[in-house]
């Protein structure tokens, strides 16, 4: 009868930790003084996610009522939402240097068996992978390369 008692109370308080927890992981962008969608517990906005047919609407829908940048949370993860173009030319381009990596998505963990390549390197070989490919991708270069990619996308209409 202790035994159950001890477990039940060790039980109870492992719960409270818990759920205290995530409730303070929730308040992450409140603390930081940015808006989003109110998170549901234990599912952050996934829910709401999933029970749209196509989930870039329900995106879409929420950076009209929030503004280009906004939180959402996958689960108890704190993930920024931007849709700023200028943010994002100072955060990618200019201030490229910065980032360590990216992060690891679902997608991802099921191929990284698969090898390092562009689409799934991780750490500091995507940062040497996409230093390399950089140049290659100036608005230069890709002012040279949009005849070519226009006609491809004609002869592929007709």
């Amino acid at each position: 009868m202790l035994i159950t008692t001890i477990l039940l109370v060790a039980f109870i308080i492992l719960l409270v930790i818990y759920i205290w927890i995530f409730k303070s992981r929730y308040k992450y962008f409140v603390r930081r003084n940015i808006s989003g969608p109110p998170p549901q517990f234990f599912f952050g906005n996934l829910r709401q996610l999933w029970n749209t047919p196509l989930s870039f609407t329900q995106i879409g829908e929420w950076t009209r009522l929030y503004g280009p940048i906004y939180d959402i949370f996958e689960g108890p993860n704190p993930m920024y939402i931007v849709s700023d173009v200028d943010f994002l030319h100072e955060v990618y381009i200019k201030q490229f240097s910065s980032l360590r990596s990216r992060r690891v998505n679902f997608l991802s963990r099921i191929h990284l068996e698969k090898g390092d390549h562009l689409f799934f390197a991780q750490g500091n070989r995507w940062r040497r992978q996409r230093h390399v490919i950089n140049p290659t991708f100036s608005v230069a270069k890709l002012k040279i390369m949009t005849p070519l990619m226009n006609k491809c996308i004609q002869s592929m209409m007709i």
